[in-house]
C-alpha cells in the first residue's frame, strides 16, 4: 500500500489478529499503527471498543488516518513514540486496556 509516500505491508494479518481474541468493548493500543493494516482488522472485530494507534511518522499516520476512516468513532490517533504509550494513555484518560501491541521490524533494504 502506498499513500503520501508511505508504503506499508501488513504480514502475517489474519495469523496475528485472530490470536489476539478480541473482546468486543475493549481497548486496544497499537504502538506501531504504521498504515493501519491490523488495526483495521482489529477495528473490524471492536464492536464497541476502541482502538488506540501511536506512530512518530507523519505520513503513516495520514495513511492509517484513510484507512481506518471507517470507525473513526472508535480510534483515536496519536502522533508519537510508543515508548511515550503511558503518557499518551494518561492524557487520553484511559486507566486500563485489553491489549498493546507492538511490532517493530528493521527497514528491508
Amino acid at each position: 500500500m502506498e499513500e503520501h509516500g508511505f508504503v506499508h505491508k501488513s504480514v502475517l494479518l489474519y495469523e496475528t489478529v485472530g490470536s489476539l481474541n478480541i473482546k468486543p468493548g475493549g481497548i486496544y493500543v497499537d504502538g506501531t499503527l504504521g498504515g493501519g493494516g491490523h488495526a483495521y482488522e482489529v477495528c473490524k472485530r471492536l464492536g464497541g471498543g476502541r482502538l488506540i494507534g501511536i506512530d512518530q511518522d507523519a505520513d503513516a499516520i495520514h495513511a492509517a488516518g484513510e484507512r481506518l476512516a471507517p470507525f473513526k468513532d472508535k480510534v483515536t490517533i496519536v502522533r508519537s513514540n510508543y515508548q511515550n504509550i503511558e503518557n499518551v494513555l494518561k492524557e487520553l484518560n484511559i486507566e486500563k486496556v485489553v491489549f498493546i501491541w507492538i511490532w517493530e521490524c528493521p527497514p528491508i533494504s
